[in-house]
């Protein structure tokens, strides 16, 4: 599909603006941010459905934020098997695109989970935060199909969105509750890896 550059544009300007404009709580601004980005995502890019998953206290991914149900079967079934392309993009700290999860014979056990429920391809593009990749942004498809270089980059530009949400947020956390991802970027420099079981 097509990417509208000019809707991108918009959308990713109207994101960024917005992060500089939200007021409350550390956890409600993560929250609100990541829903808005995950729906602008889903919107513009046309995919079915986009999650996140980030880095928790223990260096293991966990499901945060999803734009449908879709989505979500596939982050939590990532976090539970230890497998996927979110897996794989945070261990080797780059975008990986798969056009179809029951090609990939490592991904079978994932595939088995969520195919019936609407995810074939997958795109996932690392969140970097302080220099370190802390979770990762995943476009889902139900369809199998190739994903374009601009699919990918424009991934990459919401999955920095969400970077910045997350710098803006770990910078107003008080009282030494930083959260997991914080803490991660923040000490070890980006030299962190999920746990793959």
């Amino acid at each position: 599909m097509a990417i509208d550059e000019t809707a991108l544009a918009a959308s990713l300007l109207s994101l960024t603006g917005a992060i500089r404009a939200i007021e409350g709580p550390p956890v409600h601004r993560l929250s609100a941010r990541l829903t808005a980005i995950v729906g602008a995502a889903a919107e513009v890019l046309g995919v079915d459905s986009v999650g996140v998953l980030l880095l928790d206290e223990t260096g293991r991914l966990r499901s945060v934020a999803s734009s449908a149900a879709a989505a979500e079967a596939l982050e939590r079934a990532q976090q539970q098997l230890g497998l996927g392309p979110g897996h794989d993009t945070q261990a080797g700290r780059r975008t990986v695109v798969v056009p179809d999860l029951a090609d990939v014979p490592s991904y079978a056990p994932l595939t088995a989970e969520v195919a019936r429920l609407g995810v074939r391809a997958v795109l996932s593009a690392p969140i970097w935060c302080d220099g370190a990749v802390v979770g990762n942004l995943n476009l889902v498809r139900a369809r199998a199909g190739s994903w374009t270089d601009a699919e990918a980059a424009a991934a990459e530009a919401y999955a920095g969105v969400v970077g910045r949400v997350l710098g803006l947020v770990a910078d107003v956390w008080t009282d030494g509750a930083r959260p997991a991802w914080g803490r991660r970027a923040r000490d070890n420099g980006g030299e962190h890896r999920a746990d793959a079981r």
